[in-house]
């Protein structure tokens, strides 16, 4: 399957500004994050609706700052919680990767953890990159890697035969993704470009 060009992006994206997940409470998180990661708290915003809608609902959005100025952000809204939310995740399903220079760093960080009662495992050797892997107290997989010195090399190689890999995949997983995903399965083509959302949160019942 060829890269459809019909739509050139109006400019490259160029970084991760933040990712926000739920958890299960924001000190339990903070902790995490900020005391053992050495991750920064740079914002606790609490609010008391809920964002494009009338909704009325009690959260707190928490903001961690990363070296390079992206954010790891997180959402508790005890009201909508379920315990079932924080239940630990296959790294399939979500995972969280942060990247350190030497193979000393990714040890003293798998010490680090360790100390701190979070079970820590590896380092794990991905062939480009080696990584350890602990859980968050929200159930969200950790993994903290380094690049190998082969890494550009086999990157540059993979992306040379990206397409031509995906297509093959595509070929030989399709036909069971369609009885499990049926007409969900391919969501290309609908353009709601012109869609009219203004009248989103008057459409919202208030709570």
């Amino acid at each position: 399957m060829a890269q459809n060009t019909d739509l050139a992006p109006p400019a490259r994206l160029k970084h991760i500004n933040h990712v926000a997940f739920r958890c299960r409470d924001a000190e339990q998180t903070r902790w995490f994050y900020e005391d053992v990661l050495g991750l920064p708290l740079t914002m606790a915003l609490t609010f008391d609706e809920e964002p494009g809608s009338s909704r009325k609902v009690d959260y707190m959005h928490l903001f961690f700052e990363m070296a390079d100025g992206n954010f790891i952000a997180f959402f508790d809204a005890p009201e909508s919680m379920d315990e079932m939310q924080f239940r630990p995740k296959h790294a399939f399903d979500l995972h969280l990767a942060f990247e350190v220079d030497t193979l000393d760093e990714l040890k003293a960080w798998r010490r680090r953890i360790n100390k701190a009662g979070r079970p820590c495992f590896g380092p794990i050797d991905h062939d480009m990159l080696h990584s350890i892997y602990m859980y968050d107290p929200n159930g969200i997989q950790v993994e903290i890697t380094i690049k190998d010195t082969d890494y550009r090399n086999i990157v540059a190689a993979d992306k040379a035969s990206a397409h031509e890999v995906l297509a093959a995949w595509t070929d030989k997983t399709r036909a069971l993704k369609q009885q499990k995903s049926g007409a969900a399965l391919d969501q290309r083509g609908l353009d709601t470009s012109k869609a009219d959302f203004s009248g989103l949160r008057k459409a919202e019942p208030e709570s």
